[in-house]
């Protein structure tokens, strides 16, 4: 069966591999994963939401401020922009 390689489903990927880390680093601090989980989340609902690019990318700036001090991170958090060219 193949992979869907849609940029929808490269997103979610990415995000699912975002929140894994997120979930195994002991560099995080246990505030910023909090944080970061409900702002995955809420990116994620804008990224299904039709017109909601704006918040879409509101919520990526915050996600990308929030974590761009951890490599991994920083790295797939900057691959999304491939595949999300509104934020």
């Amino acid at each position: 069966m193949a992979k869907d390689r849609s940029d929808e489903a490269m997103v979610g990927r990415m995000i699912g591999r975002v929140k894994l880390l997120i979930a195994l680093s002991d560099e995080i601090p246990i505030e910023t994963k909090l944080n970061t989980q409900q702002l995955i989340k809420m990116f994620e609902a804008a990224l299904e939401e039709p017109g909601a690019q704006s918040l879409s990318a509101s919520y990526y700036r915050q996600l990308y401020d929030d974590l761009s001090d951890y490599p991994d991170l920083e790295a797939l958090l900057s691959a999304m922009r491939t595949f999300l060219p509104h934020v």
